[in-house]
């Protein structure tokens, strides 16, 4: 009996890495985002860690999943804010604020810097928020070409 279980835990493991690629994919297709912009925001904000969890002192928020929901978000999810642990469910409230920031600025880097930073570079009030915004963007640009390779 132990033995069936931890083979199929083995399956399990190595197939999850195909859910959470339908899960981009899912997600791209309903918001009309690049499941490989997705996946590579999620790499940059926690490595594609479905449990992760970090803490902000300096604003006394927190982030969540794998797409590191902050908790700002948590009065417009209600109840489903507990469900971010979910793969799917995290990708899905991430590419529904990036579609946000892209009506705000467009398909473009600045929605990318707008789901980091909750602004676009040019509209950001300070230089360290600006900083913030650039560095990202050149994280998921870097991630983003790494995807695209063969």
């Amino acid at each position: 009996m132990g033995l069936r279980v931890a083979a199929a835990l083995i399956v399990l493991t190595a197939l999850a890495p195909n859910v959470h690629g339908y899960c981009f994919k899912k997600a791209g297709a309903r918001y009309g985002i690049s499941p490989l912009l997705l996946k590579a925001i999620s790499d940059v904000e926690s490595n594609g860690d479905i449990h992760a969890v970090n803490y902000n002192a300096a604003s006394g928020t927190v982030d969540i999943g794998h797409m590191q929901i902050n908790s700002f978000w948590k009065k417009h999810l209600g109840a489903h804010y507990a469900t971010l642990f979910d793969a799917c469910y995290c990708t899905m409230v991430g590419a529904w604020i990036l579609k946000q920031c892209i009506a705000r600025y467009g398909y473009d880097w600045d929605a990318v810097a707008c789901y980091h930073t909750g602004c676009g570079v040019a509209d950001a009030k300070s230089r360290a928020k600006r900083k913030r915004g650039l560095a990202y963007i050149r994280k998921v640009k870097k991630r983003l070409a790494a995807a695209k390779q063969p």
